[in-house]
């Protein structure tokens, strides 16, 4: 028997806030439901042979570290968010629920500080932090010592460089403590590398080498897992230049998490740092080097959720197990084939499966979008209709835009995103490269917008970043056949081809006034 289509927990937009709220609620929905996409190899992630969760946004990132942490156990471990806008009754909800990090102060620091000895005193710290005494075997003395130098308290703190005082380029620490007090070797070395300007600070850098060094003289006792996993940094440009210097956070963080997990691997201490990355902000590092792509190719899950041939969607999957988990906890017997049972067979002459594929851009976010959007016009009943999937109001479109502008914020400024959707808006939603510049061309000489978009970026740049953040795709006839294709960067084809005509996403074409 159906249930009510608002009592299904389809979910929220943001995974996080989708776990803190069946937390309080006590459904186990969320993990019940996990989905893995169909190559991506999870175990790798479970046994930490792989640590890199790589996908757009809206793929799914921030959900498998969820997971993994539910599968691997809270115990020792950590979820670490880099966000400036939670409200701060959620981060106290986050703070008493879980070991959650909420770090504000990302966009304070200068394009040329050394994140990469940074991000290691932070992922140094934070281990530290989560290990209790009672946990290690042998080296006691080195582990208080080193917890003491780094401050690595059980306080939870919410910046990078919490109460310690990082001066220049390079970092500079003042020292809390006195260094008479420690008790192994490492206070010999600190003395000695301990600055003229009082006697109370050392180079981070130093701080840093010092600590992963007395890793080896700490044993940790058997089944005593640490784990770090941290979500995705926020990434956006602005015109005093964070793009750069989110640009190399992002870059470090990469660098600083391989570098830590190898000396965590040889030091025989059961620690691992996981992150979850942009796929889009690795697409905008300028030139990267060649050792970068080795780490990212060898120790990266890479989130496509595009089936192989013959094989269902696992987008579909997941929306299933929601609707049947849902059922469950309503007391209902699950249905047996919800998608007929809930759904219209088709949409807009559509197969309906397909339809909500399409018009969420095969991203499970996107696909979410879709069905919240319906569910709040079908409120109250116990199947939806063909007409709750309408968006007569847009909700779903301008949320789809929203979706799309922030991944486009890895690329362009805040002012060119405006420009280029601009020139779509009113538009036939088929063009191509040459079309798109005369549009440019034309915008130019009377909005403002436009005219510095066309001063500061070619038209291919653009092109290329509305294609990859999902706003447009390919559409071509295809070669011998002559039937009619279309390659999207969400299906596989993570590069525009150039020579061929671009079709506007269609969850937005209405949006934009498009012809």
């Amino acid at each position: 028997m159906n249930i009510s289509v608002d009592k299904i927990r389809f979910g929220d937009p943001d995974a996080l806030h989708e776990y803190m709220r069946q937390e309080k609620d006590g459904s186990r929905v969320l993990f019940n439901s996990f989905t893995s996409p169909p190559k991506a190899n999870i175990s790798q992630l479970e046994n930490g042979s792989k640590f890199f969760i790589v996908g757009p946004k809206g793929s799914g990132k921030t959900t498998i570290l969820l997971h993994l942490r539910h599968i691997i156990g809270e115990e020792n471990s950590a979820l670490i968010l880099f966000k400036s806008k939670i409200r701060s009754e959620d981060r106290s909800k986050l703070d008493k629920m879980t070991r959650t990090i909420v770090v504000e102060d990302q966009g304070k620091f200068a394009v040329e500080t050394d994140y990469r000895t940074v991000w290691e005193w932070f992922i140094l710290k934070n281990v530290f932090r989560l290990i209790k005494p009672s946990d290690v075997r042998d080296g006691k003395d080195y582990f208080q010592d080193v917890s003491l130098l780094l401050q690595a308290d059980q306080r939870k703190f919410n910046t990078l460089f919490d109460s310690m005082k990082i001066e220049g380029a390079k970092g500079k620490v003042s020292l809390s403590i006195n260094v008479g007090a420690l008790k192994s070797e490492i206070g010999a070395e600190i003395e000695a590398r301990r600055k003229d300007d009082g006697g109370n600070s050392v180079d981070l850098l130093d701080l840093v080498r010092l600590s992963q060094e007395a890793l080896k003289s700490i044993k940790l006792k058997d089944g005593v897992k640490v784990r770090l996993y941290i979500d995705e940094l926020e990434f956006f440009l602005e015109e005093m230049g964070s793009g750069e210097r989110d640009r190399r956070m992002v870059r470090d963080l990469i660098f600083s998490a391989y570098s830590m997990n190898q000396t965590f691997h040889e030091s025989g201490i059961d620690a691992l740092c996981y992150a979850s990355i942009r796929s889009e902000v690795i697409h905008s590092f300028p030139g990267s080097s060649n050792e970068l792509n080795k780490i990212m190719k060898s120790f990266s899950v890479n989130l496509n959720w595009e089936p192989a041939p013959g094989q269902s969607s696992s987008i579909l999957e997941i929306f299933r197990k929601k609707i049947e988990n849902s059922e469950i906890e309503e007391g209902e017997i699950p249905t047996p084939d919800p998608w007929s049972s809930y759904f219209p067979a088709a949409v807009k002459d559509k197969e309906f499966q397909r339809f909500l594929l399409d018009m969420g851009s095969h991203r499970p976010r996107g696909v979410l979008l879709c069905l919240l959007a319906a569910a709040d016009r079908a409120w109250g009943k116990t199947a939806f209709s063909e007409d709750d999937f309408d968006d007569n109001d847009n909700s779903f479109a301008q949320a789809m835009l929203d979706e799309f502008k922030d991944e486009l914020s890895a690329n362009l400024f805040d002012y060119e995103i405006d420009a280029a959707i601009s020139i779509l808006r009113g538009k036939h939603y088929i063009f191509d490269l040459e079309i798109f510049t005369g549009r440019i061309n034309e915008a130019a000489s009377t909005i403002d917008t436009v005219r510095r978009l066309k001063n500061s970026r070619r038209p291919e740049f653009v092109v290329s970043a509305l294609y990859r953040a999902g706003v447009i795709g390919n559409f071509f006839k295809a070669e011998g056949s002559g039937l009619q294709r279309q390659t999207w960067a969400a299906r596989g084809y993570p590069d525009p081809i150039l020579d061929k005509p671009f079709i506007v996403h269609q969850s937005i074409q209405r949006l934009l006034d498009m012809v």
